[in-house]
């Protein structure tokens, strides 16, 4: 049965919610629903994470300030910086790639390496408002790196977990489906996907994040629970003969 023959998959009302996982004076980390976005875009008038956030910190006369972000239906851990000062220590920190950023996702499949690294070069188009892979000569393309460990092996999937070294838009998604391993559920860098019945987004989690704390410099390590849709189309794959 097509996709358009029925209704999306369902996710659990706590799923949709944002959840603090961490709060000092100085910074914040939340886990993001799938479909929110992280930050406003100019001239739409979506829902995103930073106006939540900053609607419930001016009780406080605190504001979120945003350091980085993810896609709007990835789920999982984004940084948000309280002060210019952490702000401005967030941000040098993401933009050396020193934070440590795991991602769990779900690959459509069997990948034979237990683990590997990806290097592609990159560059942003305005058709499809996607990245694309380019030649590593092509003036205008960046460097994206990333590194995976294959930690299940099913019929038709494989479930790997990622380690960004840059972090370019769409960066996991474009450089698995090139590596010929698309994303479950990712219609917009493979067409295909749009066949896939159990989620109705890509297949990707912002799971693990590793960080030094912008004041008091101690390493910080955060964890974001895996949503039930999820884990509903892991076990789904997983049980497929």
């Amino acid at each position: 049965m097509k996709r358009g023959g029925r209704k999306p998959p369902m996710r659990s009302k706590r799923d949709r919610q944002i959840s603090i996982v961490f709060e000092d004076s100085d910074m914040l980390v939340a886990s993001k629903p799938s479909g929110l976005l992280s930050v406003p875009i100019p001239k739409m008038q979506s829902a995103n994470l930073l106006e939540a956030l900053n609607e419930e910190l001016s009780v406080h006369n605190e504001k979120a300030i945003t350091v980085h972000r993810i896609d709007r239906f990835t789920s999982g851990l984004v940084v948000f910086a309280k002060n210019s000062l952490a702000h401005k220590n967030l941000v040098k920190q993401f933009l050396s790639h020193t934070p440590k950023r795991t991602y769990l996702s779900l690959v459509r499949g069997v990948i034979p390496e237990d683990d590997g690294e990806l290097i592609h070069y990159m560059k942003k188009i305005s058709t499809g408002f996607r990245n694309i892979v380019v030649p590593p000569d092509d003036p205008e393309g960046a460097m994206a790196r990333l590194t995976f460990k294959v930690l299940e092996r099913h019929a038709e999937t494989s479930l790997v977990q990622i380690n960004l070294d840059t972090g370019l838009k769409n960066q996991i998604r474009v450089q698995f489906a090139e590596y010929g391993h698309p994303l479950v559920g990712d219609r917009h860098y493979a067409p295909a996907e749009i066949e896939e019945e159990m989620i109705d987004r890509q297949a990707l989690h912002s799971w693990k994040l590793e960080l030094i704390h912008p004041k008091n410099g101690k390493t910080m390590e955060f964890e974001a629970d895996l949503p039930s849709d999820l884990r509903r189309v892991i076990q789904f794959y997983k049980a497929k003969k």
